[in-house]
C-alpha cells in the first residue's frame, strides 16, 4: 500500500484508489479504511467507472456497514486533487452517530413530506445520540446534479431541519452532463437525493466561501425559462451574444472552461452568489447550473487570487476549531477548471492535504436553503 497505508491511523479513516477497475478500486478503499465500528462510510467516485460493477463490489465489501456516495466531476483525496478515482472516509461510532435517508424522486418532495422525513430521522437518532441533537448535529446532502430540483429540495429540507445546518453538493459526471447519480443502500440512483444527519461531540464548522469580487459590467435577464434554468436574453439581446460582449469573447470560444473563467453573480443584501453557466445552446441561449429568473441582475466577477484566498480561509477555520481531523469539501467544478487553467492544482492540493480535505468537484453546492455555484463549501470537523 505504500504511503496510503497510514490514512486509516487517524481518528477518521480516509482512503482513495486510482485503480480504473471498479472491483479493484472498491477493494483498495475497503482495505485502507479498515474500520470495524463505522457509523457510516462516505465515498465520491468518477462517473466513468463501471457503476454496476462498483455497486456490486461495494455491496459485498460493505455489506454490514452503512455507505453512501455520489458520482463526481473530479475527486479530492488524501493525496489532493485526482481524477478517475474513488475517495472515501469513515466516521467511527465512538465519535459519531448518524441517520440517513434516500429521497427517491426529487420532484415529489414537498414541504410536508420533508418535515415528515426529518421528523422520523431525528426521532430515530435521538436515543443513540452522543450529545443533544439540535445543538450538536449537522446534515450532509448529496443531490442528483442534473435534476434541476436542487433549490426546491434543499429549501424544503433546510426548513424542516430548523437549527441543524445542512451542507452538500450536486453529483457530477466529468462534464458530460448526462448521468449523475447518488448511492444509497447498495444501489446507484438518479433523480434522487441522500440526506444524512450526523451527531457528534467533535467541534465542527459549516462554511461556504468564494474568491471572487464584483466588476463593473452588468447583465439584466430580460427573457428566461426558470423551470429549465435557461436565459434567452440579457439586456434584450441574445444571451450568448451579450455575454460575449461584456467578457470580450466570441461565440466560438464559449465552452465550460471559458464559463469557469468568466463567472457572473447576483447580489442579495451584502452577499454575492455566483450563477455559473453550464452550456451555450444552439439558439444562443445559456443554460445555468443554478436558479435563474427574469429581472435578475448579474454582475461580471473577477478572481482576487484563488490560492491566497483559500490559504487564508483555511487558516481561519483552524483558528476556530483547531487542526481539522476532516474537512468534507464540496468544491465547484468551475473552481477546479480555473485551477487547471492557471496551473494552481498542485498548490491547492497541498493546502487540502494539510487540512485533510476529502470531497469532490460538484455541479453545485448547497448551504442551508441555498443552492450555489463557484464555491468551496463544506464541514470542518475537529478533534473531540
Amino acid at each position: 500500500m505504500g504511503v496510503r497505508s497510514a490514512y486509516h491511523l487517524a481518528m477518521i479513516p480516509k482512503a482513495f484508489s486510482l485503480q480504473t477497475d471498479a472491483n479493484q478500486a472498491a477493494q483498495e478503499i475497503h482495505q485502507q479504511l479498515g474500520a470495524t465500528d463505522t457509523a457510516v462510510t462516505v465515498f465520491f467516485c468518477s462517473a466513468d467507472y463501471d457503476l454496476a460493477s462498483l455497486c456490486q463490489a461495494l455491496a459485498q465489501l460493505f455489506n454490514d456497514s452503512p455507505i453512501i456516495g455520489c458520482t463526481t466531476a473530479g475527486e479530492i483525496s488524501p493525496a489532493g486533487y485526482v481524477k478517475n478515482s474513488i475517495t472515501a472516509f469513515s466516521l467511527p461510532q465512538s465519535h459519531f452517530q448518524i441517520e440517513a435517508r434516500l429521497i427517491k424522486n426529487m420532484q415529489e418532495l414537498t414541504t410536508d413530506s420533508a418535515y415528515e422525513l426529518v421528523r422520523n430521522m431525528l426521532a430515530t437518532l435521538e436515543p443513540k445520540a452522543l450529545a443533544p441533537v439540535m445543538q450538536n448535529s449537522f446534515a450532509l446532502s448529496l443531490l442528483d446534479g442534473m435534476s434541476i430540483r436542487e433549490e426546491l429540495v434543499i429549501g424544503a429540507l433546510s426548513q424542516a431541519l430548523g437549527d441543524i445546518q445542512v451542507v452538500g453538493g450536486s453529483a457530477g459526471d466529468n462534464l458530460h452532463f448526462q448521468n449523475t447519480q447518488v448511492y444509497f443502500e447498495h444501489q446507484f440512483h438518479t433523480n434522487a437525493a441522500v440526506l444524512i444527519v450526523v451527531n457528534t461531540l467533535c467541534p465542527f464548522q459549516v462554511f461556504s466561501d468564494h474568491h471572487l469580487a464584483k466588476d463593473q459590467d452588468k447583465l439584466v435577464v430580460t427573457e428566461a425559462d426558470p423551470q429549465h434554468r435557461v436565459v434567452q436574453e440579457f439586456n434584450a439581446e441574445p444571451a450568448a451574444i451579450e455575454y460575449c460582449r461584456v467578457t470580450g469573447l466570441n461565440r466560438q470560444q464559449l465552452n465550460p472552461r471559458v464559463f469557469a473563467l468568466h463567472p457572473l453573480a447576483v447580489q442579495f443584501a451584502d452577499q454575492t452568489y455566483v450563477r455559473s453557466i453550464q452550456q451555450v445552446n444552439d439558439d444562443l441561449s445559456l443554460t445555468f447550473f443554478c436558479a435563474i429568473d427574469q429581472g435578475i441582475v448579474l454582475t461580471k466577477m473577477y478572481s482576487t487570487g484563488l490560492v491566497s484566498h483559500t490559504y487564508n480561509f483555511l487558516r481561519a477555520i483552524v483558528a476556530e476549531i483547531g487542526q481539522p481531523e476532516l474537512i468534507i469539501g464540496c468544491d465547484c467544478i468551475h473552481r477546479r477548471i480555473e485551477m487547471e487553467e492557471y496551473g494552481l492544482l498542485s498548490e491547492i492540493s497541498r493546502l487540502y492535504i494539510q487540512r485533510k480535505v476529502i470531497g469532490f468537484s460538484t455541479y453545485g453546492e448547497q448551504l442551508n436553503r441555498m443552492h450555489i455555484n463557484h464555491t468551496f463549501t463544506g464541514i470542518a470537523i475537529g478533534m473531540p
